[in-house]
This record gives C-alpha cells, structure tokens and sequence, in this order.
C-alpha cells in the first residue's frame, strides 16, 4: 500500500493529520497547517477555529524554533491570519493560474542560488528531510516497489495535495536521481493509478527548481495539467508546446533522455502521470532576463501551473507572458 487504500481514505488521512500536527505547538507545524489549509474550502472550515487557538497561543508564547519558521512566524504575527484564506485561480487557456500570498514568505534555500553543477555533495548541516524535527510533518513512512519511502506535507503546496516523496531518507542522497529510482517512481505511479486518481510525481534538478539537496519527489492529485494537453505535438497535437519537451512512454527510453541531461550537467523538470513522462530541459532557474514572478520557475511553471504571491501579478498576467516566459526558458531563447 502507498498512502492510503481509496481517494476518501486518503483525504480523510490527509486532514486528520493536519489537524493532529496542530497540538505539537510548534511553529513549524503551525505553518505548515495554515499554508495546506489553504488549498480547499472544506479544509479551511474545519481548520479555521483550531488555526486561530493555536496562533494565539503561539503568539503568546512563541517557543524555539528553526531560523526559517521563526522569519516566517514573525511576518505572520504582523499580518494576522485573514489576509491567508482559500488560494483563488483562474484560467487564461490553456494555463492555469493560482493566487496564493503564503508562497511569498516561503525560504529559498538551494533554488536561490546560482547554478554551477547538477551534483552536488550531500550536506548533513543543512535543510534536510532527515531532520528530527520534521517527525511531525511525516504523513507517510513504508516501503513500496521495494524502496523505503518518507511523504512529508509540502509546508508550502502549491498543487492540491501536494506531497514531498523521499527515497531512503537515512541515506542521505544528493538531489541526483538513479537509475533505480526513476524506475521505482514510474511503477509507483503505474500501480496506484486505480487507487488514487490523479496522482502524479514530479522532479525538480539543481538549478531547475530544486530547493532541497536531499533526493525527493513532489506528489500531488490533480486533472491533467496543461502541458498534458492533446494539443500539443510531444502528445500527437498539432501545436508545439512553447518550451520544447520530450513524452517518453518507456521508462527506459525516459531515463536514457534524463541519463543524458545528468552527465552534460543540464538542469531539467520531470512530471510523471499516468501514461509517461514528460522532460523538459531548460535554462538554469534564477535568470535575471524573467520578470519577477517567473525567476523561481521549477516543475509547475514548465507544466502550465504558475503561482502567484503578489496580487497585481495574478491579475495582471496574462497568456501571452505565460508564452513568453516558458519560450524564454528553452535553450535556444536569449
């Protein structure tokens, strides 16, 4: 089993633990809670009275906390919790856009740094999901197609249901994947397509996105996304999507494409759905070149999913600048 046995038995997992983290009185759970809170309505209705005790106890007595959740904390306690309610979104077709404030206090770590190679060394001493003090935030621990696995909430979803998928946590893996691991996450995905529709996985490299250099994946359950499309031509469309990818319907043809990008130390997005997998090489994340709400560009915004934190942004933006900025991120763009 991965998760859960159905889609209700998920969900109700999925809330019941959020609401359990709450009593941990930890301002990193609490941050956590309120940001997945805000992906749905019936999530924000039953959280919404336990979220504000907390944060008023919190509040009152604010305990020792990592240097990240404590920053985040300190701005939340200026702001209050009201301007944090339900994500909105709307569509410019075929992307789609969210509108979420949270994201914008969420720590940068590894993506705000600039790119020199796609391997780096695991480092003990920084942000990783092996750390004692993510215990609570752990949804999930088992093993499945052989691989001991740890699924953590995302503290900062941006997808709805959004996971954080870790291959053998103890070990201390780079943010570089195997062979055996893409294969594990391709047969996961083949294996629960009838019990949990619409999961997808996705990857992010260093310099595509990726925030944490301990190897994961990022989970979520969702409709197609638009790079899904049958439009476009990588799906036997007629329309070439605007930054040029690769659908491989073999897993060995997949990882011989992402062997490739690996060795010639070029950044790239992976989605797994059902079906195949989608591979995108692009420009290193962080190109001074994007507008502002396009710099940290990881697997969403490849896919068609981008996220806004700033209001004007979000009702500004239009199809077109979606366009532009996915074309800008091909490396044949200047």
């Amino acid at each position: 089993m991965f998760i859960a046995e159905s889609p209700d038995a998920f969900r109700a997992l999925f809330a019941d633990r959020l609401e359990k983290m709450l009593e941990t009185g930890s301002l990193g759970a609490f941050i956590l809670v309120l940001a997945n809170s805000m992906q749905d309505v019936g999530l924000r209705q039953r959280l919404a009275a336990p979220l504000q005790q907390a944060f008023d106890q919190l509040r009152r007595n604010t305990p020792d906390a990592p240097l990240d959740d404590a920053v985040v904390f300190d701005a939340l306690r200026k702001t209050g919790l009201q301007p944090f309610a339900e994500w909105e979104s709307r569509q410019t077709d075929p992307w789609r856009l969210n509108f979420n404030p949270l994201r914008a206090l969420r720590p940068p770590r590894a993506s705000g740094e600039s790119f020199t190679k796609i391997r780096k060394p695991f480092k003990p001493e920084a942000f990783h999901f092996d750390k004692p003090f993510l215990e609570p935030e752990i949804l999930w621990r088992g093993t499945t197609q052989n691989l001991p696995l740890t699924v953590l909430y995302n503290k900062f979803p941006f997808a709805p249901f959004h996971l954080l998928v870790a291959p053998e946590t103890s070990s201390h893996l780079p943010q570089f994947l195997t062979g055996e691991h893409h294969t594990a996450m391709w047969r996961l995905l083949e294996q629960q397509a009838d019990t949990l529709l619409g999961l997808r996985f996705t990857y992010n490299s260093i310099g595509a996105g990726a925030s944490v250099n301990h190897l994961h994946f990022q989970g979520f359950i969702s409709e197609p996304l638009p790079v899904e499309n049958t439009r476009w031509s990588q799906n036997g469309g007629d329309t070439d999507y605007p930054l040029p990818c690769q659908f491989h319907q073999s897993v060995c043809d997949a990882w011989k494409a992402i062997s490739e990008y690996q060795k010639s130390n070029q950044p790239f997005n992976l989605l797994y759905s059902p079906g195949g997998c989608h591979i995108f090489a692009r420009k290193p994340a962080g190109d001074n070149t994007l507008p502002d709400w396009a710099r940290g560009a990881a697997w969403a915004e490849v896919c068609g999913l981008f996220t806004f934190s700033r209001r004007e942004d979000f009702d500004s933006v239009g199809k077109a600048q979606i366009e532009d900025v996915l074309r800008r991120l091909g490396l044949g763009c200047p």
